[in-house]
């Protein structure tokens, strides 16, 4: 016991050491197709640091859902790719600003089967995916003032979005900063790539370092957007919208973290809808190997925990790096 409590204080000493500011929470984007268009900005530590970090952010998003009420219905079936290249400097010990960059594909894919395997392999409720074609595609959503059908597979440049965040508080165990954003309208809109509108957020986050013997970093995050008026989303947009977040990494060595998160986000529409009327929770699980000082690697799932708001799962791969500083 003695020597797991050394290595333990050892490991809590080597955060501290390194003001765990390497700690960065998990790249979660809602990739539902009406919900993906929208400006929500992921999780980031809190903390201003010197020097610049660029990050490579791969995710694969599979689609089911039939959902209808009154004279509402939604069918979304398929899979969202969108590989996201984002870049942070920082601009001074204050002000940092980040550039977000996305290349987003709608299309068949190829999960379902191993996702309707799964079901059938643990007597799983598969929501009637099974009983649809495999590996096909088509998004529709149809209401009394709205139509909406997307059957060709798509792939492009999405919306880029900006964001300059200032510091308000910083220690070697916690920060709090401030965010502003700005998603461009960059995305083709004809091939459902981007809202065909511009969004602007903002976010109040949290990171910190847990004060005792577990080696432990969590952060946090509130905000809000207001949605650009976008013709795809139709006269039942919600405009205004909140988000907020939590984020745990527990860090096993130097190398290895276990991470932990949940994201939930106001719904797109006004609806009747679960799919696209009720607020969105997310829950995601992951692992991070610190590959060397520079690099860092997460593996990551996510899941609706609310469910019908988000993807089935979610697999995500996400590539590090933050150069030494002087």
């Amino acid at each position: 016991m003695r020597v797991v409590r050394i290595s333990t204080l050892g490991l809590v000493t080597f955060c501290a050491a390194a003001q765990c500011g390497a700690s960065e929470p998990l790249w979660v984007d809602n990739l539902a197709p009406l919900t993906g268009l929208l400006g929500i900005p992921n999780q980031r530590n809190a903390a201003v640091q010197r020097g610049w970090m660029l990050s490579l952010n791969g995710a694969i998003a599979s689609h089911f859902l039939v959902d209808q009420q009154r004279d509402e219905t939604g069918f979304f079936d398929g899979e969202t790719t969108r590989l996201s290249l984002a870049g942070r400097v920082a601009i001074d010990e204050h002000w940092d600003i980040a550039m977000t960059v996305p290349y987003v594909q709608h299309g068949s894919g190829f999960l379902d089967g191993v996702i309707n395997d799964w079901h059938a392999a643990f007597g799983m409720s598969d929501g009637g995916r099974a009983s649809y074609p495999e590996d096909a595609f088509s998004y529709r959503y149809t209401s009394s003032e709205h139509h909406l059908n997307i059957t060709d597979s798509q792939g492009g440049l999405g919306d880029v979005s900006v964001e300059v965040t200032r510091s308000l508080q910083q220690s070697s165990n916690r920060s709090a900063s401030i965010s502003l954003g700005y998603k461009f309208a960059t995305g083709d809109e004809q091939s459902f790539l981007g809202s065909g509108a511009a969004d602007i957020f903002a976010a109040l986050r949290f990171s910190g370092a847990h004060q005792g013997d577990l080696p432990l970093t969590w952060h946090g995050q509130i905000g809000y957007v207001m949605a650009g008026d976008s013709d795809l989303l139709g006269a039942d947009q919600r405009r205004d919208l909140w988000f907020a977040g939590l984020a745990l990494d527990w860090r096993l060595s130097p190398s290895w973290s276990l991470l932990a998160q949940y994201d939930g986000h106001a719904a797109p529409l006004s609806s009747e809808l679960t799919s696209v009327g009720d607020s969105a929770g997310l829950l995601s699980v992951g692992a991070r190997w610190r590959a060397a000082e520079q690099w860092s690697i997460d593996l990551s799932v996510v899941e609706d925990i609310q469910v019908e708001t988000a993807p089935d799962v979610t697999f995500q791969l996400n590539v590090r790096y933050r150069p030494k500083t002087l």
